[in-house]
């Protein structure tokens, strides 16, 4: 009997073990035939091990299409019409991004301007941030995060979840607040969000706390996404601060920002976090 099983964010040990029934003809396309009692054991052990990622089975069998199906983890359902299997794929809701509202804009730039100087006319630069599964080099963006600023005001802002393969630790998620269940209903593919991000950055100078990390993501994942390297010029709001501040307590961004007595949130967001950079960079300015 005809199985055709395809696979997307598909853990490496369950591609693996399919191999030992089907052939991987393209990646995450496996073929074979199987009787019936062995396709059912092994379409078990998929959905039991793909965690995050999506599957599907279409089989060879003995009705009037010929054919039968199964999906697994995906928007697409499965649906019996007059006695035919069709699929019923519910229509994508726009992908809203977070960003500030006007309102927000206008009391941060009222909080910002509160003792600062006023920057050069014609002052541009773009503050990014990103959370991730974790600090290694297979760990993945969880969310990307941007603010616009122009003379020293917030003009627009960006803020996205993306999707991953890999779930998320308990000790992300209680550093973040990001929940797995939030990446996979309300964040889009990497690819989208980082075609969108990169949109937003253009051409303009990129500012960060402990940017190395964040660049250092960015510039894998735009090389595994086919997208060219980043050239912006980029400049690091922790060697500021390092040069400019002498503290026992590091270097931090919670710990430079609590030395600037500028209030901060409690969790680790991109948005919040690029928020948090702006107004350091801004007070190191006048330093």
């Amino acid at each position: 009997m005809m199985v055709v099983i395809t696979v997307s964010n598909c853990p490496k040990k369950l591609r693996g073990d399919l191999t030992r029934w089907l052939m991987e003809i393209d990646t995450g396309v496996f073929v074979g035939n199987l009787n019936a009692r062995v396709r059912d054991a092994v379409w078990d052990r998929v959905c039991e091990h793909i965690k995050n990622g999506h599957a599907s089975m279409a089989f060879s069998t003995n009705n009037e299409q010929k054919l039968d199906f199964r999906i697994h983890n995906t928007a697409w359902k499965p649906v019996d019409f007059d006695g035919i299997q069709l699929v019923c794929r519910t229509l994508d809701a726009p992908v809203k991004e977070k960003q500030l509202s006007k309102p927000e804009i206008w009391h941060m730039n009222r909080i910002s301007q509160m003792n600062r100087k006023p920057s050069k006319e014609g002052d541009s630069y773009v503050v990014i941030d990103i959370e991730t599964t974790g600090l290694q080099d297979d760990d993945e963006i969880i969310e990307l995060g941007a603010i616009h600023i122009v003379n020293g005001e917030i003009q627009d802002s960006y803020s996205v979840l993306v999707q991953c393969s890999a779930p998320i630790s308990g000790e992300i998620q209680k550093l973040t607040g990001i929940t797995n269940e939030e990446v996979q209903n309300q964040g889009i593919p990497l690819k989208t969000a980082l075609s969108q991000f990169l949109t937003f950055c253009g051409d303009n100078e990129l500012i960060g706390y402990n940017l190395r990390f964040d660049m250092q993501f960015l510039q894998r994942v735009c090389a595994q996404s086919g997208f060219p390297s980043i050239k912006n010029k980029t400049t690091d709001v922790m060697k500021i601060a390092k040069k400019k501040l002498d503290l026992d307590s590091g270097y931090s961004l919670s710990s430079v920002a609590g030395y600037l007595e500028i209030e901060q949130e409690k969790r680790h967001r991109a948005l919040a976090d690029c928020m948090l950079t702006y107004w350091v960079f801004e007070k190191l300015k006048e330093i």
